[in-house]
């Protein structure tokens, strides 16, 4: 009968069988966002799941796969005498769905607010596709950008060539690079059609005469994705990201993606409560002095109107703060209040990434914050 040794929550459980096997950490997978004050999503907020290829490699393979709040953990079978996962002979794919359930994501996401059903993110362990290795990451760079997200395609596929092709050889491969599609094409074609109809979703690669014109996604579900996580595990993987050391030994590897935290400019609405305009030169300064902070400046108010008329003030700031899940930023508000014009100081609230956001409509490219202050 097993017995099972208490361990912390979120690591592997270590099973003592009568072979005295035992799982051991290969993997610890984590998504980091700087929006939040833990670096990290927290509980409830993002949902990855194996597919069930995955699922059927975990159990050939001894692998086990465990859910954590902002992440996943790997780990692998072992005994005394034999450790499956060692013994392979050609490379495991293993893919994760993911999904963020947040509808304020992209509020806080340093990301195009774009709702495009036909593309999705792609994460994977491969050095060679990186830009930035090392943080460890899967994304492209240090940060996922939009560059991260590959075209979903169905299981046929009309690929278009420019011009008429001669002698042209059209091949797809997967994501361990093996060929699933093949074909010469005849003289004078301008199209080929592919058909994946007996392949598994996932990467795919189309490669005219030797050299990939275009990566997609093989997906037939109908729920939308946000992300898919690739690991593979090879043997012949001797890059940062390796899971085999040149002996040939597991060794343990931490891998994350990060997201940047959205940053707007700041604008403060400044409405009187009367009808009298008794506030004048409004000024915002910034009164955290902490060692090794630089202030931030907001530019000069400007007057506007409302549409019944009302006199207001607009006070930008200069430089676009991050939103951060507790901001920190104490600004002020100092007027000359009154006929005698006394200085007036009030204690300024912060912006949120809980609120609406609004489009600068004079340049529609920039999304911003506005704080309504009621004098």
């Amino acid at each position: 009968m097993a017995k099972i040794k208490k361990s912390k929550k979120g690591k592997f459980p270590q099973m003592k069988l009568e072979l005295l096997a035992q799982f051991q950490e290969l993997l610890e997978f984590e998504i980091k966002h700087d929006f939040f004050n833990a670096g990290v999503f927290p509980r409830g907020k993002i949902n990855l799941k194996p597919t069930e290829g995955t699922l059927k490699e975990l159990s050939r393979n001894g692998l086990q796969y465990r859910s954590m709040p902002s992440g996943f953990l790997l780990g692998y079978a072992s005994t005394d005498s034999y450790t499956p996962i060692e013994d392979i002979e050609k490379p495991v794919h293993l893919s994760i769905l993911m999904d963020i359930d947040d509808s304020r994501f992209l509020n806080y996401t340093d990301l195009p607010f774009e709702f495009d059903d036909n593309k999705v993110f792609y994460f994977n362990n491969r050095s060679l596709d990186k830009d930035d290795t090392e943080h460890k990451n899967l994304s492209l760079d240090q940060y996922v950008t939009p560059e991260d997200k590959v075209e979903i395609c169905s299981s046929v596929i009309i690929y278009d060539f420019d011009e008429e092709q001669f002698g042209t050889e059209v091949q797809v491969v997967n994501a361990l690079d093996e060929i699933v599609f093949e074909e010469i094409l005849d003289d004078g074609a301008v199209s080929c059609e592919i058909s994946l109809i007996n392949e598994p979703e996932g990467k795919y690669s189309i490669l005219v005469d030797g050299l990939e014109e275009k990566s997609f996604f093989l997906y037939t579900g109908m729920k939308k994705l946000f992300g898919v996580i690739d690991i593979i595990i090879d043997k012949d993987d001797f890059s940062d990201y390796a899971l085999f050391n040149d002996e040939g030994a597991l060794i343990k590897q931490t891998y994350n993606i990060r997201f940047a935290a959205r940053s707007v400019r700041w604008q403060y609405v400044l409405i009187e409560n009367g009808n009298d305009q008794m506030h004048k030169d409004p000024l915002i300064y910034d009164t955290n002095k902490s060692e090794g902070y630089t202030p931030m400046e907001f530019e000069d108010s400007e007057t506007d109107a409302l549409d019944g008329g009302k006199e207001v003030f607009r006070v930008w700031s200069s430089d676009p703060i991050p939103f951060k899940e507790l901001q920190q930023e104490k600004f002020k508000l100092k007027t000359k209040r009154g006929k005698s014009g006394v200085e007036w100081i009030v204690q300024l609230p912060c912006a949120s990434a809980l609120g609406n956001l609004k489009v600068n409509l004079l340049d529609k490219s920039e999304v911003y914050s506005e704080l309504i202050v009621y004098l």
